[in-house]
């Protein structure tokens, strides 16, 4: 790695971390296998750690016929 590259990735010890700015994420295919293996999950761990917004609001999209109680349970 050149010294150019190495000067392009953010130094995690002193890069300041602050939450998300205000947003609505619209997530198409809610129901499907990459949603619940690795999106959901992503969003989970950004939550834990603090580094989402207040103000989130996520809206899902699917072919699938679901309740909202159904889903919640599958994502469970």
């Amino acid at each position: 790695m050149t010294s150019s590259e190495s000067s392009l990735k953010p130094d995690t010890a002193s890069a300041s971390v602050r939450k998300a700015d205000p947003c609505v994420m619209v997530i198409f295919g809610a129901t499907g296998d990459l949603t619940r293996r690795k999106l959901l999950p992503a969003l989970c761990n950004l939550a834990a750690a603090n580094l989402l917004t207040d103000h989130l609001a996520i809206i899902g999209f699917a072919r699938r016929g679901v309740t909202t109680e159904t889903f919640r349970q599958t994502v469970n």
